[in-house]
C-alpha cells in the first residue's frame, strides 16, 4: 500500500484543508489552538481569544467547515469548540489569557501543583504556590508562598486552568 492510500496520509491532506480553511476565516483576536482528526473522521476544533469564543462563534466555524467538506463524499464527526477548563493550555494566547489566575499544573513525574500563573515565555512558567514551611525560630509550620519554575517541555505534562466557586 502506498503513502497516498494510508489512512493517515488522507488525514493529514484534509487536516491541511480544514487548518487553512479556518485561518483563512479566524475573526479578529481569534487563534486556531488545536486542530485532530481521528482515524474514524472525528474532527476536533479549538479556537480561543483573549476575550474568549462564544457559542456563536463555534457555530460559525462549524458552518463553514460543513459547507466546505461534503459527508457525502467522506463521513466524518465535528465539534468545534473554545478553550474550557477541562482543555489543557497549550497556545500562547491561552497563558496571556490565564496570566494571574489560578492553575493546575501537573508534572511529568506525577506531581500535581495548583498555584497563580505568573509568567510564560514560552520556554517556561513559574507559579505562585503556598507551602507550609518550618520557619526559623518558629515551632509550628507556616503559610508562604513561593515562586517554582518550571520548563514547559521537560517539566509540564498539563497545565489547566482551575475555577474555583
Amino acid at each position: 500500500m502506498g503513502d497516498k492510500e494510508s489512512p493517515n496520509f488522507l488525514n493529514m491532506i484534509e487536516q491541511d484543508k480544514i487548518k487553512d480553511l479556518i485561518l483563512n476565516s479566524l475573526k479578529t483576536g481569534h487563534v486556531l489552538v488545536e486542530l485532530s482528526i481521528s482515524p474514524s473522521n472525528q474532527i476536533f476544533v479549538v479556537v480561543d481569544s483573549l476575550t474568549g469564543v462564544n457559542i456563536g462563534d463555534c457555530v460559525e466555524y462549524t458552518k463553514l467547515i460543513e459547507q466546505n467538506f461534503d459527508r457525502e463524499v467522506e463521513d466524518y464527526e465535528l465539534s468545534v469548540s473554545s478553550g474550557g477548563i477541562d482543555l489543557p493550555l497549550t497556545a500562547p494566547i491561552q497563558f496571556e489569557k490565564n496570566m494571574n489566575k489560578t492553575v493546575e499544573l501537573l508534572t511529568k513525574s506525577g506531581k500535581k501543583w495548583e498555584g497563580i500563573l505568573k509568567m510564560y515565555d514560552g520556554i517556561s512558567v513559574q507559579i505562585d504556590v503556598e507551602v507550609k514551611e518550618l520557619l526559623e525560630g518558629q515551632k509550628r509550620k507556616s503559610l508562604v508562598t513561593k515562586t517554582l519554575d518550571f520548563n514547559i517541555d521537560q517539566d509540564i505534562k498539563t497545565i489547566k486552568p482551575v475555577f474555583k466557586f
